[in-house]
């Protein structure tokens, strides 16, 4: 019978019990397993933290799965840490590599090692995830005039972080991942680089474009489509969490054909601008740089599962 977890590694018997049956995974090997890769490999890293246990391992796979996908990767493989505070219980810890689990397996990725264990120091359950993938094609060469635009509608993951905390749970962070759409597009010759909107909202994720791209992002955010109920935010919400929004920068004649996949998966496709010669971020006209994170970002890791105190 299942109950509170030791200090350290989880024993195999717990293991066995509530980790390795929900994940597509190899037999463990004692310190590491030995995998094949062929031509050239996108690897990228991720932590979740702070969201409900039930919804930690979906975002925990999402974000390192996504980023592979970004940079025209289709994800393979997967290493994994969840990282447990002292006197959790063994149900939490099952909660979590389901959800962890079940992702890979829909998106028929393997877990091919990783790290199950508690530690003192730790407040809340940290999962971390790397994520390979074979590489699909090289990134497109960013130019002047190309167009910037971005997928879905900004706000919904700060909606819904502000109803949780005021007791409405709901299933509805199963939308919050551009993984499929980020996919889908990698088959167009026209897109040239992929960003999820994750750390900083619209705002970050335009900023971290622009800086990559040495040109300069010009927006009017009366363009921007917001998700039902953002509006309601407290702050900016250009600044908001907006996980599962994508954003897109491709080539003039490829738009048709990206709005088009964007709209067989009921996504909106919103061309916010084109790229210019500059640098930095323009926002209705003021330049945008360092910006602070939105104050709704500090509910996470104060949430509570549904019935606990």
């Amino acid at each position: 019978m299942s109950g509170v977890l030791g200090l350290g590694k989880v024993s195999r018997e717990v293991f066995d019990r509530s980790v390795y049956p929900f994940m597509p995974a190899d037999e463990p090997g004692l310190d590491g397993n030995t995998i094949t890769l062929s031509g050239r490999t996108v690897v990228a890293h991720s932590p979740s933290i702070g969201v409900p246990l039930e919804a930690l391992g979906f975002f925990a796979f999402h974000y390192a799965a996504t980023n592979v996908a970004c940079r025209f990767g289709r994800p393979t493989h997967m290493v994994t840490g969840i990282y447990m505070p002292l006197g959790s219980r063994e149900a939490d810890l099952r909660k979590i590599a389901k959800g962890l689990g079940g992702e890979a397996k829909r998106h028929r990725v393997r877990v091919v090692a990783g790290q199950t264990a508690t530690y003192r120091g730790l407040d809340i359950p940290l999962v971390t995830a790397t994520c390979l993938g074979e590489e699909v094609r090289r990134p497109g060469r960013v130019s002047e005039g190309d167009a910037v635009l971005l997928v879905g509608e900004v706000g919904g993951e700060a909606v819904w972080l502000k109803g949780l905390s005021e007791g409405k749970h709901d299933g509805r962070w199963r939308g919050f991942t551009p993984l499929e759409t980020a996919l889908s597009l990698q088959g167009c010759g026209g897109v040239k680089l992929m960003h999820d909107v994750s750390e900083g909202g619209l705002k970050g994720a335009l900023l971290e474009v622009a800086e990559h791209c040495g040109l300069r992002i010009d927006i009017s955010s009366s363009m921007i489509p917001l998700a039902e109920g953002a509006d309601g935010i407290d702050g900016d919400i250009l600044l908001a969490p907006t996980y599962g929004a994508l954003v897109v920068v491709a080539s003039q004649d490829s738009v048709l054909d990206i709005s088009s996949i964007c709209a067989s998966k009921r996504h909106a496709c919103t061309h916010l601008c084109d790229l210019k010669q500059g640098k930095g971020l323009l926002v209705d006209g003021a330049m945008t740089a360092g910006q602070k994170r939105a104050e709704i970002d500090e509910l996470y890791g104060s949430l509570k599962e549904p019935g606990k105190r």
